[in-house]
């Protein structure tokens, strides 16, 4: 019986995981959409109202004296400077093609995090670690190159169009790194979503 509901766990956070990957995908789009109605920090203002009212009805609040404070001063700080820089680098793209790039360099913040896991948590190492990073480089300087394939410098040329954007997507994939990295180790079983959501407005 217990192994039948470790089973049933199991698949539950498997679908829930490919959930996430599914809205997780669709966040470029949506974020770019209502940027160009409302102007970046308008839009970034209406999403985070909207996500933290659905957060506070489905997840709740947790009272702020049940947060250990190393956790919710930094937990904070490095999420709210995520989702500015997230928000911002896509509502400021100069075109639909630089929000798609800029997405990209931002979804570095996996292979950021597999090596800060490893350099800070002693996380295993193996050898499909290293190619697994090469790839994920290869693939965002191929989509930062445009039409032009692998072109090194045609990717400088479309960075140096908009710094900004692109300055900022980078900047926001290592912080997500770190917010991944130390709250997963101050958290103390904690969720302060709904929280972080709410100081982003």
């Amino acid at each position: 019986m217990a192994q039948l509901a470790g089973t049933g766990n199991k698949n539950k956070a498997t679908l829930v995981g490919l959930i996430a990957i599914l809205l997780w995908s669709s966040i470029v789009g949506l974020i770019r959409s209502v940027s160009e109605n409302l102007g970046p920090i308008g839009g970034a203002a209406m999403i985070y109202t909207v996500a933290s009212v659905l957060l506070f009805l489905t997840v709740g609040l947790t009272k702020l004296k049940e947060f250990p404070r190393n956790y919710l001063i930094l937990g904070s700080v490095l999420f709210v400077s995520y989702e500015l820089c997230l928000s911002l680098s896509i509502g400021y793209a100069n075109n639909g093609r630089q929000a798609i790039e800029v997405g990209m360099v931002n979804y570095l913040w996996p292979t950021f995090t597999m090596i800060a896991a490893i350099l800070f948590n002693n996380q295993k190492v193996t050898v499909l670690i290293f190619p697994g990073v090469l790839i994920s480089m290869f693939g965002i300087c191929f989509v930062l190159s445009g039409d032009h394939g692998l072109d090194f410098l045609m990717m400088m040329e479309n960075i140096k169009d908009n710094p900004l954007s692109y300055g900022l997507a980078f900047v926001g994939a290592l912080i997500w790194a770190a917010y991944s990295i130390i709250t997963a180790k101050i958290a103390d079983g904690k969720n302060g979503v709904t929280l972080f959501f709410i100081l982003n407005q």
